[in-house]
């Protein structure tokens, strides 16, 4: 009778090792889980902070774009304006100079530092001054049509439309410099690679 008591307890000790070696794995398996759970939720949040931060540079650069595609189209159309013959009549009566003051408000307002790319920003900051160069040629414009004898305009009216296409033709320049600095003109040409079928 004395050998079945130390059957038991030996059993019992092992069944008690045996549960507390179940237990340490048991724990370590829910604390790896937790860990690989809490790293994976620190990936998520990760991924979508860059995913944000992406999307908001997309809208800086694409609100950049913008602005100048305006500046430039609004200077393009002076130019064309003078050169249309019956736009000339109407220029002693509308200033088109004061309709840049807002658009160049807009480029001289914008954050120029969110671009964070110093070429990008180099060449948004022509801007500003090719739309106030062509304020003041225009505004030169109205004063000389204003001041000279009907006789003596058409000959006016030429001088300035060149110097007006010379700032349509820089600022058209600037423009296709300022897609290449922020990287959209890298996008398209990527799309049209991938677009290509493979030979």
């Amino acid at each position: 009778m004395r050998g079945e008591p130390s059957i038991w307890t030996e059993t019992a000790a092992w069944v008690e090792a045996i549960g507390a070696i179940a237990a340490v794995i048991g724990s370590g398996w829910v604390a790896a889980r937790d860990s690989r759970a809490a790293r994976g939720r620190e990936e998520r949040a990760s991924a979508e902070a860059l995913r944000k931060e992406e999307r908001a540079a997309l809208a800086t650069r694409t609100a950049a774009l913008n602005l100048a595609i305006l500046a430039a189209t609004q200077i393009h159309d002076l130019h064309v304006l003078l050169k249309d013959e019956a736009w000339r009549g109407r220029v002693t009566r509308v200033s088109a100079s004061h309709m840049l003051l807002g658009t160049e408000r807009m480029l001289t307002a914008f954050p120029i530092q969110s671009l964070a790319d110093a070429p990008a920003m180099v060449e948004f900051s022509r801007f500003p001054a090719s739309l106030a160069t062509a304020a003041e040629v225009y505004a030169n414009l109205e004063t000389a049509v204003r001041a000279a004898p009907e006789a003596e305009r058409g000959e006016i009216f030429e001088m300035f439309q060149k110097q007006m296409q010379r700032v349509d033709v820089s600022a058209t320049r600037q423009l296709a410099a300022l897609r290449r600095a922020l990287l959209f003109d890298v996008e398209s040409e990527a799309e049209t690679d991938a677009s290509k079928p493979i030979q």
